[in-house]
């Protein structure tokens, strides 16, 4: 069982700290909490006292034990940091090395890793100031856990509520139980969409936001890989210790895979076009008056999936099966066609789950007959999943 600290910041999800605090009691954990001024606003002391038994931290400068200083010791005592919910102005803060209350000082003072799990209004979420800073606290190492899409307390229905607590407590839980069973192995994945040109203006692409992958990528390199991630466009940060290799179209994603066929695992997990024009127009393609019909015709773009499961050597090739019709008998045909080792498959039609979603639910065919499958859960968390099943089948 582990140490953990769970801080808590000004918004109206702080109420779900609370559970969390007593879930992670509930399965052994011992738990700390710290809260901010703000955070008081809307929760009390007493309530994680009575849960966990131990004194809750508020005011920096309010030293219960003369002995120790303590929001440094209350990093050193951790194994990990929550911040359950973490607000705009928080990560504002954090990120530009502002420590005014407890809790930050505390974020200031540790060197263990530390989870936030946003909340806040869509438009909150998507200003740019905020998008910025959390790219930039995830390039230093801080873990986020993507908020979700639901009902929100000012009345929208968008992204921004707090992921929910047994996501939160398990990746908490990954995160403190993950050992570093990929060092020394190099891990090629690939993410995103592909864009294939028709003229300086048009493409071919899909909706694949490149999130699975990105949380693989992610998962790979908390277990100590070597990570090189060909991503295609998508408007995500790079994941903390992670080579990103920037492509645009199927042949350029091709390229830079061929360059790194050395890597012992591969996890092709993009969504690569099929088909590209044969034709690319120098200039913008006009309309004519005259017309009402546009043809364009289409070549076949490389089988990179294909191409990794014939010249894979000691490879072990992962594959995913993005479906709408007979998901799981177009699945296994890929899963033999392609000579993967596993195809990772999901339904596509379900708009809560795979493309451009938050969540994903999905089952594992291995080459052996062996099955796993996984419910619906947010990307990151079924990254680390998707990770220790792949290790266990691989290296077990």
């Amino acid at each position: 069982m582990a140490n953990i600290v769970i801080g808590v910041t000004g918004g109206i999800a702080a109420y779900k700290a609370i559970d969390l605090t007593s879930k992670l009691i509930q399965s052994g954990h011992a738990v700390r909490v710290v809260l901010t001024d703000n955070a008081l606003e809307f929760v009390t002391p007493l309530a994680f006292q009575a849960i966990g038994r131990n004194h809750v931290y508020t005011n920096t400068f309010k030293e219960e034990d003369p002995s120790v200083i303590s929001h440094i010791k209350i990093g050193e005592w951790a194994d990990a940091i929550a911040v359950v919910p973490v607000t705009a102005n928080t990560i504002g803060k954090l990120a530009n090395g502002i420590y005014d209350n407890m809790l930050l000082n505390v974020l200031a003072a540790n060197t263990k890793p530390v989870i936030m799990a946003p909340a806040m209004n869509v438009h909150m979420y998507n200003q740019p100031a905020v998008r910025r800073n959390i790219e930039l606290l995830m390039g230093e190492g801080y873990h986020f856990i993507d908020a979700e899409s639901g009902f929100l307390a000012c009345g929208y229905n968008a992204k921004g509520r707090m992921a929910n607590v047994p996501e939160i407590k398990a990746y908490i839980e990954g995160m403190l139980t993950v050992q570093k069973t990929l060092e020394g192995k190099k891990v090629l994945i690939t993410a995103g969409p592909t864009r294939e040109a028709i003229d300086p203006i048009r493409y071919l692409t899909n909706h694949s936001s490149g999130k699975m992958g990105y949380a693989i990528a992610e998962a790979a390199s908390a277990r100590g890989a070597d990570v090189v991630l060909v991503s295609g466009p998508v408007n995500l940060p790079a994941p903390p210790g992670v080579t990103v290799i920037d492509v645009e179209s199927t042949a350029d994603m091709f390229g830079a895979v061929k360059g790194h066929m050395d890597a012992d695992l591969g996890i092709f997990t993009a969504a690569v076009s099929d088909f590209t024009p044969r034709d690319v127009q120098s200039s913008k393609m006009k309309k004519s008056e005259d017309d009402d019909e546009l043809s364009i015709e289409l070549k076949k773009t490389q089988d990179i999936l294909q191409y990794a499961g014939d010249h894979k050597g000691d490879m072990f090739v992962v594959g995913f099966a993005a479906e709408t019709d007979n998901v799981r008998k177009y699945a296994a045909a890929k899963l033999e066609k392609k000579n993967a080792d596993c195809i990772v498959m999901n339904d596509v039609s379900d708009k809560e789950i795979g493309m451009n979603s938050d969540d994903n639910e999905v089952i594992m065919l291995f080459s052996d007959g062996f099955e796993q499958p996984y419910p619906k859960m947010d990307k990151q968390a079924l990254g680390v999943e998707i990770i220790g099943t792949i290790v266990k089948r691989w290296q077990g």
